[in-house]
């Protein structure tokens, strides 16, 4: 304990940290008695004047800590992820790994504006999920629930998958579609990537917002994972 205390003692009154701190001490001593003196010259020196002032202070000071309270917690509930990543354009289609229907909302409502069609590849267990998601947006074509017997067997999704690719709407490209593997399990997500890995398949993944370390129940925007640069920066070498 006596070694901590020394090395914190010797840190605070070391030229380099000491010194500013009381030059800054001393300025802002300068400058607050500077404003009282005008305050005083303003309202009077009664004691009903020195007063008003204080509660004054106080009361600016408030207000002052109540807006950076605002502003930090409009920041901190923004639904943005500043990460450098980039969203997704909106698509047509959508496939959704389903397991909480946060995730799989947020994915939808982002798509909302273009999307036609959605495939819902779940479990026994969260097929009563998928079944709420297409009641709920019944605007949209969704087929049954394509169920997962076994969610730790990534082939199976890897088949899933593949099996939607190859039985898309007559028109559509592997571009009109995107891959969200946020939900079910890691196996599923393996299993999902997998099958899209082609530079005509897009991914993307719905992040969790959490605040203070704890989840909040709502998404931030979905995120896209590129693949077709860096699958075509891979192939160069052997094309040229």
């Amino acid at each position: 304990m006596r070694k901590k205390f020394d090395q914190v003692a010797r840190v605070f009154f070391s030229p380099e940290t000491f010194l500013p701190f009381m030059i800054g001490a001393i300025f802002l001593a300068v400058l607050g008695n500077a404003v009282s003196q005008i305050l005083s010259k303003l309202v009077g020196e009664s004691v009903q004047a020195y007063f008003s002032i204080a509660l004054g202070s106080v009361l600016i000071f408030g207000v002052m800590v109540w807006l950076l309270g605002k502003i930090l917690d409009k920041q901190l509930q923004s639904p943005q992820l500043n990460l450098d990543k980039q969203p997704p354009i909106k698509h047509r289609g959508l496939i959704l790994l389903v397991s909480r229907p946060e995730p799989c909302k947020a994915a939808i409502d982002f798509h909302s504006s273009v999307l036609e069609r959605c495939w819902l590849i779940c479990s026994p267990s969260t097929l009563s999920i998928a079944n709420e998601l297409k009641q709920e947006f019944t605007k949209l074509k969704i087929a049954d629930p394509i169920v997962v017997n076994d969610v730790y067997d990534p082939l199976e999704f890897f088949q899933k998958v593949k099996r939607i690719y190859s039985n898309l709407p007559q028109g559509w490209t592997g571009d009109d579609v995107i891959a969200d593997f946020t939900g079910m399990t890691a196996q599923g997500s393996v299993g999902m990537v997998l099958a899209s890995l082609s530079p005509e398949h897009q991914l993307q993944y719905t992040p969790a917002e959490f605040k203070e370390g704890k989840l909040t129940g709502r998404c931030l925007l979905p995120i896209e994972i590129v693949l077709k640069r860096q699958l075509n920066n891979a192939e160069t070498p052997a094309n040229s």
